[in-house]
């Protein structure tokens, strides 16, 4: 069951797509798995959309909050029955298979600690780097701190560290007031979707030898 959400904010900059193109993707991995977050953005979506079909360039329009929902209450959807199309069975949700576009072997895969190997997939308009973690089950990743923003979406396995416990879809948000060290659960290997803004500071005892090597 997923515990570790996007905030309110995230979800409606989602919903209106006035998030950025990195943040977009995390969340959409996130609502693959939780269907309260997406319950919340796909309303959150009918509100923005309401605002703006009652808005003329003559008049302005000011609902409150309650007012708002009770005519989204009132009004009726119609939708069309879909036929059902037989899809091929997916690995990761459809967004991040779209971005690896392909085997994930065949991605280029580093390993800049032990434990851990890292892919990109991307960089969006702030140079947010996105990319793939695999952690190898029951296998620790030494401690560090982060430079900048990193978010984590788990899409298969698990970790725990010193802030909790995280399975499929937890939306992990961490920074430079964050310093832990992430162990894999033992049953299975940890994949991670990642967005992260600057390379990770580790903080044991050779951090001051290997930091100048990691990247992002």
């Amino acid at each position: 069951m997923t515990q570790w959400h996007p905030s309110n904010d995230q979800l409606i900059e989602f919903a209106s797509g006035s998030i950025s193109s990195a943040l977009s993707i995390a969340v959409a991995t996130h609502l693959h798995y939780c269907k309260a977050c997406k319950a919340q953005a796909r309303l959150a979506e009918s509100a923005a959309s309401a605002l703006f079909d009652h808005q003329t360039p003559q008049t302005t329009v000011s609902l409150d909050f309650d007012t708002l929902m009770s005519k989204l209450d009132s009004e009726q959807v119609v939708q069309q029955e879909a036929q059902p199309v037989k899809a091929e069975p997916r690995r990761f949700p459809a967004v991040v298979e779209k971005l690896i576009n392909g085997e994930v072997e065949n991605l280029n895969w580093s390993s800049p600690m032990k434990n851990l190997h890292t892919t990109r997939l991307m960089q969006d308009e702030n140079n947010m780097i996105v990319g793939l973690h695999h952690m190898n089950a029951g296998g620790r990743v030494p401690q560090h701190t982060h430079r900048g923003s990193e978010i984590s979406v788990v899409i298969e396995g698990g970790f725990s560290d010193e802030l909790g416990t995280y399975a499929a879809g937890d939306f992990v948000h961490l920074d430079g007031k964050h310093n832990h060290s992430p162990l894999a659960h033992a049953d299975a290997d940890c994949w991670l979707l990642t967005i992260v803004e600057a390379p990770v500071k580790l903080t044991g005892p050779f951090g001051w030898i290997i930091n100048p090597f990691l990247k992002a």
